[in-house]
C-alpha cells in the first residue's frame, strides 16, 4: 500500500454520498451552502512512524463535518443528525479499510460532546463533527 490521502479522503466522501438525506459533500469546508444537509472532510495531521526497517505506518486524521440548516427546527436538526451520524458509522465499520485506501479505521466523536452551531452566509447550521483516523502502512528505502 502507499501513502495515499486523497485516497482516503475520497472513499470517505463516497460513504457520505451514499447516506440517504445528505444534498451536498464536499472534501473542504464550504463557503456557504443552499442544501438543509451536507457534509465535508478536511484534513488533519499526519503522524509518520517507522514500523521497521524500511516500512511506514502514517495515522492521516480526517476531519468530517455534518451541517444542518436549523431554520428554527432544533428538534429535527438533532434527530436527523443522530440518523446519519448512525448510517455513517454503521458504513464504516462496515468496512474498515475504506476499501483498501488504508490498513485500519479509527472513529473519535469527541469533539461533538458539546453542541455546536455555526453562522454560515447568515444562516444558523447545527454541526456534528467526527474524527477518522486512517492509518496506511508503505515502504521506504533506508539509503546507503
Amino acid at each position: 500500500m502507499a501513502l495515499n490521502t486523497l485516497a482516503v479522503a475520497n472513499a470517505l466522501q463516497a460513504k457520505l454520498v451514499a447516506l440517504s438525506g445528505v444534498g451536498a459533500v464536499q472534501i473542504g469546508v464550504p463557503e456557504s451552502t443552499d442544501k438543509r444537509v451536507s457534509a465535508y472532510i478536511t484534513i488533519g495531521s499526519q503522524p509518520n512512524v517507522r514500523k521497521a526497517s524500511g516500512l511506514v505506518r502514517r495515522e492521516a486524521r480526517y476531519f468530517v463535518n455534518f451541517c444542518y440548516r436549523v431554520d428554527k427546527a432544533e428538534t429535527t436538526a438533532e434527530t436527523t443528525l443522530m440518523g446519519l451520524v448512525d448510517a455513517f458509522l454503521t458504513a464504516l465499520y462496515a468496512d474498515l479499510k475504506l476499501g483498501g485506501a488504508c490498513s485500519s479505521l479509527e472513529i473519535d466523536t469527541g469533539l461533538a460532546d458539546t453542541p455546536d452551531y455555526q453562522l454560515r452566509a447568515g444562516k444558523e447550521y447545527r454541526e456534528y463533527p467526527i474524527i477518522v483516523t486512517a492509518a496506511q502502512d508503505a515502504p521506504y528505502t533506508t539509503g546507503a
